[in-house]
C-alpha cells in the first residue's frame, strides 16, 4: 500500500463549518470522523424515551380533565423537541398544581406525576445533548487493522455515566471494480459493552469497540466501511439522579481503502465533472477518479454530477455517469433504465431546491 502523504486531510481537521466532520488519510486509507448529535434529535427516539418514562416515573393515577388539554400540549412539545416550550409549560403546570393543592383538591396525582416525568425527559435530554459522541477509525499500521473508538466528550458541568443494556453495530462495506461494479454487503454486530462508561466533565473518553482487519475485494480499486452505532436502552447518571435514555445513535463517515497501485492525491469535485465528459477517459479512469473523493465532498460532487444528466445520451447515463453516482450516493440510486435515472435526477434537484428539515446526522459516507 502506498502513503496518502499529499493528501490535504492527512492528520488535519476537514471542514468544521457544520460542526460535524473532522478527519485524516492514512496508508492508502481515507479516514473522515463525523462528530454527530444522538438519536434523540428524532421523534423516533424521543417517542421511545417518552414512552420509557412514561412507564417508569410517571405512576398510575387519574388525570383531571381540566388538566388534559395541557398536559396534551405538553406530551406534543417533547415530541417535536421544543424543549424550551416544554419546560415552561412545566413551571406554569407545577405553579398550577401547587395552587390547586392548597385549595385542597386531591385528584392531581396523576398529573402531577405526568408532569414530573416530562420533567426527567427534559432533563436527560439536556444532559444527554451537552455531550458529543463521535465514532472513529484509527490505523494500527503495523497490526494491519482498525480500531474503532466511540468518542464522548462531556460539556455538562458535572461527570455523567452513561450506562447501556446492549451495544449493536452496523457495518456497511462497500467495494468497487474497474469496471463499475459495485457490491455492498451489511450485517449487524451485537458487543458486549462495559457496565458503565464514565465521561468526566470538560474532557474526552474513548471507549475501544475492538479491532476491524483491513481488507480488499478481489480486484477491486477501493473498498469502504462505515459503521452505525445504537446503545439499546441506555441510562445516564448524574451523581445520584439516573434518567432513561431512549436511544443514542451515532454514525461513522466512510474509511476507504485504496488499492495500492492509485494515486493518493485526492480528487476535487471540480475536477471530476470533466473526466465524465471527457470521451478519451474509459470508465476505468473515472473510477480510479471518483474514488479518490473526499467522502466530506461527496454532496458537492452529486450536484455537479446530476446536472450532466438532463443533456446526457442514455449510452452515457448508463455506462459513465450511472458507475460514478453509485458510488458517491452510496448506491441509493436507480438500477440500470435510463429513464428511471432522469427521473430520479429531477426528484433530487427538487428535494434540494425545497429542503426539508435538516437532518441530526450529516454523514457523506456509506
Amino acid at each position: 500500500m502506498n502513503h496518502l502523504s499529499q493528501h490535504p486531510l492527512r492528520g488535519q481537521p476537514a471542514d468544521q463549518s457544520h460542526g460535524r466532520v473532522v478527519g485524516r488519510f492514512a496508508v492508502a486509507f481515507v479516514t473522515v470522523t463525523l462528530t454527530v448529535g444522538v438519536c434523540l434529535g428524532s421523534c423516533a427516539c424521543a417517542a421511545l424515551q417518552d414512552k420509557e418514562l412514561s412507564r417508569q416515573e410517571f405512576g398510575p393515577g387519574p388525570v383531571p380533565p381540566r388538566y388534559q388539554g395541557n398536559l396534551e400540549a405538553l406530551s406534543s412539545a417533547l415530541a417535536e423537541k421544543l424543549d424550551t416550550t416544554a419546560w415552561n409549560m412545566v413551571r406554569r403546570l407545577r405553579a398550577r398544581l401547587g395552587h390547586d393543592q392548597a385549595r385542597g383538591l386531591q385528584d392531581l396525582s396523576g398529573a402531577r406525576a405526568f408532569v414530573e416525568g416530562c420533567a426527567r425527559v427534559l432533563e436527560g435530554r439536556s444532559r444527554v445533548s451537552a455531550c458529543s459522541f463521535r465514532l472513529e477509525f484509527r490505523r494500527n499500521s503495523e497490526a494491519r487493522e482498525l480500531e474503532l473508538l466511540l468518542l464522548i466528550q462531556n460539556r455538562w458541568p458535572r461527570d455523567l455515566v452513561f450506562v447501556s443494556g446492549a451495544v449493536q453495530l452496523t457495518v456497511d462495506r462497500s467495494f468497487i471494480e474497474a469496471t463499475g461494479e459495485m457490491v455492498s454487503v451489511t450485517r449487524r454486530v451485537a458487543l458486549p459493552t462495559q457496565p458503565e462508561w464514565r465521561a468526566k466533565s470538560g474532557e474526552g473518553t474513548e471507549v475501544s469497540l475492538g479491532p476491524w482487519p483491513i481488507s480488499m475485494a478481489g480486484e477491486s480499486l477501493a473498498g469502504r466501511i462505515a459503521v452505525s452505532l445504537k446503545l439499546i436502552a441506555p441510562k445516564v447518571r448524574d451523581g445520584e439522579d439516573r434518567f432513561a435514555v431512549g436511544g443514542i445513535g451515532v454514525e461513522s463517515a466512510p474509511y476507504v481503502e485504496l488499492a495500492g497501485f492509485l494515486p493518493t492525491q485526492a480528487l476535487q469535485p471540480k475536477d471530476l465533472v470533466p473526466a465524465v465528459l471527457d470521451s478519451d477517459i474509459g470508465i476505468h479512469g473515472l473510477i480510479e477518479r471518483v474514488v479518490r473523493l473526499d467522502p466530506a465532498a461527496y454532496g458537492a460532487a452529486e450536484a455537479e454530477i446530476l446536472v450532466l444528466i438532463e443533456r446526457a445520451t442514455d449510452l452515457e447515463i448508463t455506462a459513465r455517469i450511472a458507475p460514478v453516482l453509485r458510488w458517491i450516493t452510496r448506491g441509493v440510486c436507480p438500477g440500470s433504465d435510463p429513464r428511471e435515472w432522469r427521473l430520479w435526477a429531477v426528484e433530487q434537484k427538487n428535494r434540494t431546491s425545497h429542503p426539508g428539515a435538516p437532518s441530526v446526522l450529516d454523514l457523506p459516507g456509506s
